[in-house]
């Protein structure tokens, strides 16, 4: 699915997701959730995030960049828990291909903690966790496209998918933007 999609399907399934969890919607955790759709793409390098953080867009220039950071994170803040978490995490997206890690159940539940961690003394628990919904759907939209996930990464390499699938960036994907578009408004015009 594309970067824009991601964020339509983060953004529709806020409406849905946070009123159950007891979280008002409006445009700051419909922002939030379409940001975290973003996220688990940054194992490409030219994935809508990488665009803005590689000065090199290649699968070398973003395992030096992140690694790099990540090893920062880990020597700079060696006391500080949730930064060194954080530097583990860009360590391992830096060597993991795409749709591997931050693709599987295990990458979303290590990116989601580190997400809390390092964000709760930023944002509310309202946004973070917007913002995680955002990363759970971009899994959710992966599981219906052709190429799948790697689910039980690092277990299995194995690709999963829905049996009804689409092909990322085709037709299908776009009626479904469409869709996502009319979810979107329909939610803001009943919330006014």
């Amino acid at each position: 699915m594309t970067g824009k999609n991601h964020m339509l399907f983060g953004a529709a399934l806020s409406f849905y997701v946070l009123p159950k969890l007891g979280i008002s919607t409006n445009i700051i955790t419909t922002a939030a959730a379409s940001v975290g759709a973003l996220v688990p793409d940054i194992d490409h390098p030219g994935s809508k995030i990488n665009k803005i953080m590689l000065p090199v867009k290649n699968r070398l220039g973003k395992m030096m960049i992140y690694s790099g950071i990540g090893s920062f994170l880990i020597y700079k803040y060696k006391g500080v828990n949730s930064l060194v978490f954080l530097g583990i995490i860009m360590i391992i997206i830096g060597l993991s291909h795409h749709r591997s890690f931050t693709h599987s159940i295990l990458g979303t539940i290590l990116l989601s903690v580190v997400s809390f961690m390092v964000l709760q003394n930023y944002l509310s628990y309202n946004l973070i966790i917007a913002f995680i919904t955002g990363i759970i759907s971009h899994l959710m939209a992966d599981y219906l496209t052709k190429q799948g996930i790697e689910l039980f990464y690092p277990v299995s390499n194995k690709n999963y998918k829905f049996f009804i699938t689409f092909s990322s960036g085709g037709t299908a994907e776009s009626l479904l933007s469409l869709i996502f578009i009319f979810m979107i408004i329909k939610n803001f015009l009943v919330s006014v």
